[in-house]
């Protein structure tokens, strides 16, 4: 299942030592290492949300040990569970499966529109071809939704942009809430309303919307 929560992560008002309790050491130390509260703040709830979703999906009430391999993907240390999670400015999101998973989220930014020319193909180059500054917010958030295509799918590789993003074209994954497929893959993609999401999976499966209230009440329990 995929899990997204929202928030005003800059603007979060919430006392992250409230929380630290639910962090295993090595994410602790990982959080304090931030400089800024924002990233304090996803970094801590990264791995909350992953803890919400094992209680919820399998039972495990434990705190995970996160290991990495040589392209930074992280892995459950002695378990089968394949997880992977990604956060924005203002949303983390986690999807959990007994099969590989890929997850990306992305803000509404400008910047996307000065490197677009970095990640897009030729073809989807073309799409924005004539693009005035009258639709500059259609094509950023097209560009958006894009660019987590590219990264979802190189996490579900377990090879992050390793591979030639520009040579790799994702045009016929539309914008909806419902999946569809690429490739032998099952693919979800929808720009929301202030970010844009995608996962890769080799199953459909259901997203559940969360609040910092409904973790709180559930994972004290």
């Amino acid at each position: 299942m995929i899990y997204l929560l929202s928030a005003d992560f800059k603007n979060l008002n919430e006392p992250l030592s409230d929380w630290s309790d639910f962090l295993d050491e090595d994410r602790r130390k990982k959080v304090d290492r931030y400089r800024f509260y924002k990233d304090k703040a996803l970094g801590t709830f990264a791995y909350i949300l992953l803890r919400y979703a094992l209680k919820k999906e399998y039972g495990i009430e434990e705190k995970p040990k996160l290991i990495y391999d040589s392209s930074g993907k992280p892995y459950i240390d002695g378990s089968d569970i394949c997880f992977n999670f990604s956060h924005c400015e203002n949303a983390v999101a986690c999807v959990v499966d007994k099969k590989t998973v890929g997850i990306d989220l992305q803000n509404y930014t400008e910047t996307l529109i000065q490197v677009k020319k970095r990640f897009l193909t030729e073809k989807e180059m073309k799409l924005f071809d004539g693009s005035g500054e009258e639709n500059e917010a259609g094509v950023i958030r097209t560009l958006a939704r894009i660019w987590t295509l590219k990264e979802a799918y190189g996490k579900y590789r377990g090879d992050g942009l390793i591979y030639d993003i520009r040579e790799k074209d994702f045009l016929s994954v539309n914008n909806s809430p419902e999946w569809q497929q690429y490739e032998d893959l099952n693919v979800y993609s929808e720009e929301k309303e202030n970010f844009a999401v995608s996962v890769f999976s080799g199953a459909e499966m259901k997203l559940q919307k969360l609040s910092i209230k409904d973790i709180r009440l559930d994972i004290s329990c």
